[in-house]
């Protein structure tokens, strides 16, 4: 398939509205366009696999999401129209990140019938917006693979170490009263306990050692709430906490420093799941994608993907398009990024193949 093929594709991936939970339409699409092509396609939900030599090993995974955050306002183009303008594609989800689905469908239909030392699976999840429930199906039914690519807008840098996420939440307990007779009767002010353990923190909260690549986990205080009418002293409050991850320090290791930090709180965690992700630079499944991207060394990015969830595969995040893009209105993709995206997955999923295939001999023959 020319690449010209993907253009259409895309276009036609654009238009079709897949806000994350509500991606039915767009699997669809995409299930028929792979079927029709003589491809092997899986469904597990909204999520959507094509598969070449399914039974093979070892098996590579070009992974990316079908869903794309709310359309939103602002915009001054059709956010959801099938047409080129010139060499500009605008819409919700070109860039962010239909354009890495587009072009691991066309590279995937380019190295059918070809030899290759394994299978190749195009994984396009649902729900990787909200909560990566598409990846995690999609594991939970065909296993890990040996190696992945994450397709997410990195300009085609190759993404090898990969900040985490938790969610933290802080509660402090009182002693509630009528506001009318505060003067008078015992109690603990709820709202007072936690401006007082509030007031002291840093706007910017490091934890542990500095990473070498992605720095210190940093911890950013976001919400904060307490009481529910003005003539109720509230024996109840509450805060939030948004956790990045850097692959050296835990959830846990957050939560005791910010237990520290907050003597008067009760300091839990909400949500760990999204776990800092990192391959070594040297890695042979790392190298072999900077061949295929024709890059000299990785990088390190703190946006998250469903690589999170492949925790002990060797792999990367590399897709084409820029992340400054990204839940913006008039998101934007361009011809010649969509070219070299089908360019790179059409090279990278052999060169891993091989890589696996080179380690697995080198193993073998200790």
């Amino acid at each position: 398939m020319t690449t010209h093929g993907a253009h259409d594709l895309l276009a036609r991936m654009v238009a079709c509205s897949s806000p994350s939970g509500d991606e039915r339409a767009l699997a669809d699409a995409v299930q028929s366009w792979v079927a029709e092509r003589g491809i092997d396609v899986v469904r597990i939900g909204d999520t959507v696999v094509a598969r070449l030599a399914p039974e093979a090993r070892p098996r590579v995974w070009l992974m990316s999401h079908l869903d794309t955050v709310p359309v939103g306002s602002g915009w001054t183009r059709e956010p959801l129209r099938d047409v080129w303008d010139g060499d500009v594609l605008y819409g919700r989800g070109a860039n962010d990140a239909k354009i890495s689905a587009a072009t691991m469908l066309t590279a995937l239909f380019a190295l059918a019938g070809k030899p290759l030392r394994g299978g190749v699976d195009v994984v396009l999840t649902a729900c990787e917006e909200t909560n990566n429930s598409g990846a995690a199906a999609a594991i939970a039914a065909l296993g890990l693979p040996d190696a992945c690519v994450c397709g997410e807008p990195t300009g085609l840098e190759v993404v090898s170490a990969q900040g985490g996420l938790s969610v933290l939440a802080a509660t402090w307990r009182g002693k509630s009263c009528h506001a009318a007779n505060a003067g008078q009767v015992e109690h603990s002010n709820a709202l007072l306990l936690a401006a007082r353990d509030m007031a002291g923190l840093d706007p910017v909260i490091g934890v542990g050692a500095p990473h070498a690549r992605l720095g210190r986990t940093t911890v950013v205080a976001t919400q904060l709430s307490a009481g529910e009418r003005h003539n109720v002293v509230p024996d109840v409050a509450n805060a939030v906490f948004d956790a990045r991850l850097s692959p050296n320090t835990s959830a846990d290791d957050v939560r005791s420093a910010l237990a520290s930090l907050l003597p008067h709180a009760d300091v839990t965690i909400r949500s760990k799941r999204l776990l800092a992700f990192e391959t070594a630079d040297d890695h042979p499944i790392v190298r072999a994608a900077l061949r295929a991207a024709g890059k000299s060394h990785s990088i390190a990015s703190r946006t998250l993907s469903d690589l999170a969830l492949l925790q002990g595969v060797p792999g990367v995040k590399c897709g084409p398009g820029l992340s400054a893009r990204s839940h913006t209105p008039d998101e934007f993709v361009l011809r010649d990024e969509v070219d070299a995206g089908v360019a790179f997955y059409t090279a990278v999923a052999p060169a891993m193949l091989d890589a696996l295939a080179a380690s697995a001999s080198a193993e073998a023959s200790r």
